[in-house]
């Protein structure tokens, strides 16, 4: 085994430990005590960034996120306001481009990104354009 390979991938810390041990939970410790109750009295009345990981131990694979309801609006509208900020600028780049000659050859595009052509010609046809 190489040294590499036994190196941590980022430094645990005490902070990383509370979390695990307090932020973590499994079905059962949820079914089976009120938890789940307490977790949702938390976030009653102001809104909490608390984040609980919820795992089926029986299934690594089958795990989940319990944040409060107004914490999770204010994050989608921070996505929402996110995306839209890159699209107005994507835009506005492309306004500033629209008169500029484009003279790299399609071919050299296509060969340069790894563009798959059989792949683009079949999405044109999914393609929906805006009849101004």
């Amino acid at each position: 085994m190489s040294v590499d390979m036994m190196k941590p991938k980022k430094k645990v810390t005490r902070s990383t430990l509370n979390f695990l041990k307090d932020n973590v939970l499994g079905v059962t410790d949820l079914t089976r005590t009120n938890k789940l109750s307490e977790i949702l009295n938390g976030f009653a009345g102001v809104e909490s960034d608390e984040v609980y990981i919820i795992q089926n131990h029986k299934n690594k694979d089958a795990t989940g996120v319990l944040i409060d309801l107004e914490h999770m609006d204010r994050l989608l509208a921070i996505e929402e306001f996110y995306e839209k900020v890159v699209d107005d600028y994507m835009y506005q780049i492309a306004l500033e481009r629209k008169d500029e000659v484009a003279d790299i050859p399609l071919e050299s595009v296509i060969a340069e990104e790894n563009l798959d052509v059989d792949e683009i010609l079949s999405l044109v046809d999914t393609l929906e354009l805006d009849e101004d």
